[in-house]
């Protein structure tokens, strides 16, 4: 195809400008975060519950984890987790919002 030898040290990056190509598997992977959050948030209480930490829990031992509504209020742009809300409650508002940057 691109006539590349197994031993030729070439990066990834190059080889997609060489056929044209652009990675494409993370924005896939955040446009299907963004759709499965806003239709949690829309449709299931229970999960929303969850998600938020309604529900106790021990506390656990060392670093806390990054939470996931903190990565996606930091991806959508939101100011808080309420502003996530109020957008996921208006499809157009959050599909417009989630719409992957070129």
């Amino acid at each position: 195809m691109l006539k590349i030898k197994w031993t030729d040290r070439i990066t990834n990056g190059e080889v997609l400008q060489r056929v044209k190509e652009e990675r494409l598997l993370l924005k896939i992977f955040k446009n299907r975060c963004h759709s499965w959050i806003g239709h949690i948030i829309r449709h299931n209480e229970f999960v929303v519950n969850i998600l938020e930490g309604a529900i106790s829990r021990k506390k656990t031992v060392g670093r806390p984890r990054l939470q996931y509504l903190k990565q996606v209020t930091r991806n959508t742009a939101a100011d808080s987790y309420t502003a996530v809300k109020r957008m996921t409650c208006n499809n157009s508002r959050w599909k417009a919002a989630n719409q992957p940057k070129d």
